[in-house]
Formats: structure tokens, sequence, C-alpha cells
């Protein structure tokens, strides 16, 4: 009996959703020829310092994993701004944890006319702790300024994406 109304259940479930109008932002149905072909498109602008080059590079595989797109329809650029504060702080003063936070703002630009299509800010915040070896905590650190490049990147292709759906996207 419990698998019969599970199958219902699922079937409700589906059906509910199809009724609504949601659509997956990637599958290939949900524009023309899929998100891929926008992705596809865009040249992302070189981004200094390290963090600005680790962020460059996780988007270009996000977005162009064939490699960079010789003539780009649109121009993606990136400013990052990085604060790094202290969270644990014992009695003796000594910072024992810190957040490290990464906002992004970026512009997405039409390659010919220099038009911004789309614009934003993205922030993600990363912690590490301060321990006695001066080691771990510079990989501590490094591997949070990477968790949150990481997490700045998703947020951007997400957001381009949505800009790509709403701009090409089915209007069913």
């Amino acid at each position: 009996m419990s698998k019969v109304l599970g199958v219902v259940f699922g079937l409700c479930a589906a059906l509910s959703l199809a009724a609504c109008g949601f659509r997956p932002l990637y599958a290939t149905g949900t524009t023309p020829e899929g998100m891929s072909s926008y992705f596809s498109q865009v040249f992302v602008e070189p981004i200094p310092g390290r963090q600005g080059v680790h962020l460059r590079n996780q988007l270009m595989d996000a977005l162009t994993p064939q490699g960079t797109p010789g003539s780009a329809a649109y121009r993606l650029t990136i400013k990052l701004e990085d604060v790094k504060e202290g969270l644990a702080i014992q009695a003796n003063t000594q910072i024992t944890r810190y957040n490290y936070s990464l906002t992004a703002k970026y512009e997405l630009r039409d390659s010919v006319s220099g038009e911004v299509l789309d614009r934003g800010t993205t922030r993600a915040i990363a912690a590490y702790n301060v321990v006695d070896s001066q080691f771990a905590t510079q990989s501590a650190e490094r591997d949070a300024q990477d968790r949150a490049a990481r997490e700045v990147g998703e947020d951007i292709r997400l957001r381009l994406g949505l800009y790509f759906e709403n701009r090409f996207g089915s209007k069913t």
C-alpha cells in the first residue's frame, strides 16, 4: 500500500511542477539551443590578483569548457574586493579564527556595442582557524580563499544563466 502511495505522490508532484511552469535552467530544451550555447559565447576578462586568476579559471572551466571563444558575443568583467577580519579573539588579543569575505562586482557587456546587458554583485564568506603551525594556518587561509572564489563563481554562473534564460528562453 505504501508503495502505491509513493508512486501516486511522485506523479502528483511531477504534474504540479509541470503545471506551474517549472523548467530546469540548464536543460537543453529550456532555451533554443541550451544554456551552454550562450555560455560558450562569453569571454571572461582577466581579473587581477591571485583570487582573480583563480576565479577566472573557474569561470572559464564552467562557461567555456571547450576553450576560450575566438570571437565572443559577450564580455564579462569582474572587480574583486576581499576582506579578512578577526572573528574569535582570545583574552590575550590573539585572533584564533578569521572570516574571509570575497565580493565580486560583475558586468556582462555586448562585445560589439559595449552595452551593459547585466550587472550584479555577489559575496561569499569562508572562515578558517589560526593554529600553532604557520604553514597550516596559511594553507587554511588559501583554502578559505579558494572556497570563497568557487562560491562566487558558481553564483555568477547561475546569475548569467538566469539572464540568458530571461532574455532568450522559451516563453511558455
